[in-house]
């Protein structure tokens, strides 16, 4: 008899034993990015009511008041928690709760009916008196951070093993509440670091944009210069050529300017590009291309425009700028253009597949044959001025 009593001893220490192994087991598998503290601590304690035979487990979380306030708990017969259960908060110093907060020690309370720390606890007298209760503290580092309150119906359940274990499991707890603080701290600062990485990531987009954009402006006039011009005359060549539409490309110079600016200076010359410049903007539409080529140069390119109509506003354009006013009495300023229609009124659909400096190039062929002709006048580009 005896015999078997021993053997039913080494069995059950072999039971708590892989028992208190298969909790510490669970425990550090526990995943520390759960959703909130509370879901990770309730996940802990259902690993030890699962492997360990306790009646119920709670967890009693510091608050930055200084009090213990129970984050949660579980039980053997109440799988949901504390739901419908007044949350409980003990001071420090108050209750067996209070006094393992107090002292950094385990608190046991072996029949709790006749326990005075028990007793004399204002909160547990509203509730069922257990049979017996162990509470632990939980450090991270030096600092307390919460009590674990086990407990079971039974008077002197609980053994020197369940308390050994209890060593073990608090400070895994300790460790788990560690990790799980540290990485959302780790979370924060990346959703910081991130937002600020967005921030300057959209501050040098913007920057870029802005000298991007400083980098195609004529500083004098305002418009756009040649390091805009060619990727839009490209982009208006293909639309032409895709949708069978029509194109002029008109070059302005400005006659004898250079005279301007050696009887009135430099001054005077800019003012004047500058006064030229806003007519050519008051004469063209949103979706045409306007630019400063350089020097006393300009170039429209009037898009959806037929030669019939770009001869139009070219004519337009040449009278607006003889017409201006100027400071200086006497002082007329004359320009020249010259004209070069794509469309399918005047070119072969061959035509069409042409580079936006063979354009330039017909178009100042027909600049110069203006100018040859005595300046002040517009001339549309024919074939017949290659030749000559």
């Amino acid at each position: 008899m005896e015999m078997l009593q021993n053997n039913a001893g080494l069995e059950d220490m072999i039971m708590e034993l892989l028992n208190s192994l298969s909790a510490v087991k669970d425990l550090s598998e526990l995943n520390c990015q759960a959703g909130n503290e509370k879901e990770l601590i309730r996940n802990a304690l259902a690993i030890l009511i699962q492997n360990q035979d306790m009646e119920r487990c709670s967890l009693f979380l510091l608050n930055e008041q200084g009090v213990l306030v129970n984050l949660t708990g579980i039980s053997t017969s109440e799988r949901v928690g504390e739901k419908g259960h007044k949350s409980l908060e003990f001071e420090i110093g108050e209750g067996i709760i209070g006094a393992a907060a107090l002292t950094g020690e385990l608190q046991h309370c072996v029949n709790c009916a006749e326990d005075e720390r028990f007793a004399s606890n204002k909160e547990q007298k509203h509730i069922d008196i257990p049979g017996s209760i162990i509470s632990v503290p939980i450090f991270t580092g030096k600092d307390l951070v919460a009590v674990l309150n086990i407990s079971h119906p039974q008077a002197y359940h609980f053994n020197d093993w369940h308390i050994r274990m209890l060593g073990i499991y608090k400070n895994m707890l300790g460790q788990l509440i560690t990790n799980y603080r540290l990485f959302q701290e780790m979370e924060l600062q990346i959703e910081k670091r991130t937002a600020k990485l967005e921030k300057a990531l959209v501050d040098l987009n913007l920057l870029k944009e802005h000298f991007k954009s400083i980098s195609m402006i004529d500083q004098l006039t305002g418009l756009h210069n040649r390091h805009y011009f060619y990727e839009q005359a490209e982009i208006a060549i293909a639309n032409t050529k895709r949708y069978g539409q029509s194109l002029c490309l008109l070059i302005l110079d400005l006659d004898h300017f250079k005279d301007v600016n050696d009887l009135y200076g430099h001054g005077f010359g800019d003012e004047v590009l500058i006064k030229i410049s806003t007519v050519l903007k008051q004469q063209v539409r949103g979706s045409d291309i306007l630019i400063r080529y350089g020097g006393e140069e300009f170039i429209v390119i009037f898009t959806k425009t037929s030669c019939t109509n770009g001869k139009i506003f070219a004519e337009r354009i040449r009278k607006e700028v003889e017409l201006l006013k100027w400071e200086k009495e006497g002082f007329v300023q004359t320009t020249s253009v010259g004209l070069y229609c794509l469309s399918t009124e005047c070119c072969s659909s061959d035509s069409f597949d042409i580079k936006i400096n063979k354009l330039i190039h017909f178009a100042d062929t027909a600049l110069y044959k203006a100018k040859y002709q005595g300046r002040n006048k517009v001339v549309v580009f024919n074939e017949q001025m290659l030749e000559k």
